[in-house]
């Protein structure tokens, strides 16, 4: 699965790559192993809210992050 462009997008506000995002949230070769949208879920949409609908846990869990030093 790739993130899509609004994923990206957000993600990019946080000076954080695909790969990066991917690490953090436990996929160790840096693939994105989750949903389209960002979250870590790969059942998010559909599940969590729909296609259509955006995403409230990227955003969620980008701003619940530790802070870089």
């Amino acid at each position: 699965m790739r993130l899509n462009a609004e994923a990206r997008d957000l993600l990019s506000t946080y000076e954080l790559t695909e790969a990066q995002w991917a690490r953090e949230n436990h996929f160790a070769d840096g693939r994105w192993g989750g949903d389209a949208c960002g979250c870590p879920d790969d059942r998010c949409i559909g599940f969590h809210h729909d296609e259509h609908q955006e995403c409230g846990c990227l955003p969620a869990l980008l701003s619940a992050r530790a802070p870089r030093d």
